[in-house]
């Protein structure tokens, strides 16, 4: 499986999974994720999953600063329903991250380590996505504005030639390469730009 080289130079993410160290893998329960975990989860890489990616990661680290978070110990509301827009991708990716699951998620063991219903749809969230810890109550609202990070203007014409049918390969390989870059330019050059992802507490 190849995927482009920039998504190895995308954020990566690690978080310290309690219920990880005791079954014992890893042993450290420590586990990072790169850029590539969630295209392989979401099943495409696009500017709705580089957001899920880097509102994740920014909540996380506003929320643990200077820690490690836990895996876990969070909440992931979202306040569209499910199956409206692209909630359920960007609820695919937070939860790949931060372990919160739905009313199907990991009950714990004996009181501890429960995952469930961590992950919530209809909420009042004032952004695109809200994170809560589950220990302390805090709280941040992370709102994405991906028209900031324009596609350049040729990728219009063929995905129009691709979605008629006019287009051939040579339109196929240049409008999946200047999609790519859109994301590029999302996660690499403004992983940290508080324009794009800006957080507030909730």
């Amino acid at each position: 499986m190849k995927l482009p080289d920039f998504f190895d130079q995308a954020p990566r993410i690690t978080v310290y999974d309690p219920l990880a160290a005791f079954l014992g893998a890893p042993t450290d329960g420590c586990f990072t994720y790169g850029y590539g975990d969630a295209v392989r989860l979401a099943g495409h890489s696009c500017p709705t999953v580089a957001g899920a990616w880097l509102m994740t990661r920014a909540a996380l680290a506003a929320l643990w600063p200077g820690q490690t978070p836990e895996r876990g110990a969070i909440q992931v509301l979202l306040p569209e329903a499910q199956g409206e827009g692209v909630a359920g991708v960007i609820a695919a990716v937070a939860g790949l991250v931060t372990g919160a699951a739905g009313p199907g998620g990991f009950k714990g063991i004996a009181g501890r380590f429960s995952r469930l219903d961590r992950l919530a749809f209809d909420m009042p969230v004032p952004a695109t996505l809200g994170f809560r810890r589950t220990d302390s109550g805090a709280g941040v609202a992370a709102r994405y504005r991906p028209e900031l990070v324009q596609a350049d203007p040729m990728m219009r014409g063929h995905l129009q030639a691709l979605l008629s049918g006019d287009g051939d390969d040579r339109s196929g390989a240049a409008f999946a390469e200047l999609w790519q870059d859109r994301v590029r330019r999302i996660l690499i050059d403004h992983a940290d730009d508080p324009e794009l992802i800006a957080l507030a507490p909730f």
